[in-house]
């Protein structure tokens, strides 16, 4: 990988990571949520690579059973998806609507003391 590909690379690890870090994330939950990202670019590479490497012939020219295979690798694909990388997702996105739902609340509560003392101070003013 040249030098300029690397340093964007840092580059943008560094954004995302300064990102969850606003989002109020821990370190270990920045790292887990970095390491599923990585996993899911490298299966998707990988997956590319055996694309372009194994040319595949349109589904008219294809055999019964080369069907079979293709459907079959495809349906194992869509279970993993939904059975490992669906769920982590959902749960990191419910995680982090929660602690949005949380930091809004405390947002409201902090408004409205805010508000309290605005007015008791104006009314001292007077």
């Amino acid at each position: 990988m040249p030098k300029d590909e690397e340093s964007k690379e840092a580059e943008d690890q560094d954004l995302t990571t300064e990102l969850l870090r606003q989002m109020g994330l821990c370190e270990d939950e920045i790292t887990a949520a970095l390491d599923l990202a990585d996993k899911i670019e490298k299966t998707i590479e990988v997956q590319n690579q055996l694309q372009t490497t194994t040319s595949i012939p349109s589904y008219e020219k294809m055999s019964r059973d080369e069907l079979i295979k293709t459907i079959e690798t495809h349906t194992s694909q869509l279970t993993h998806f939904q059975n490992v990388v669906a769920p982590q997702f959902i749960l990191m996105i419910k995680k982090y609507k929660d602690r949005v739902l949380s930091l809004e609340a405390k947002l409201h509560e902090k408004n409205e003391k805010i508000k309290d003392l605005s007015q008791k101070l104006d009314f001292l003013l007077k």
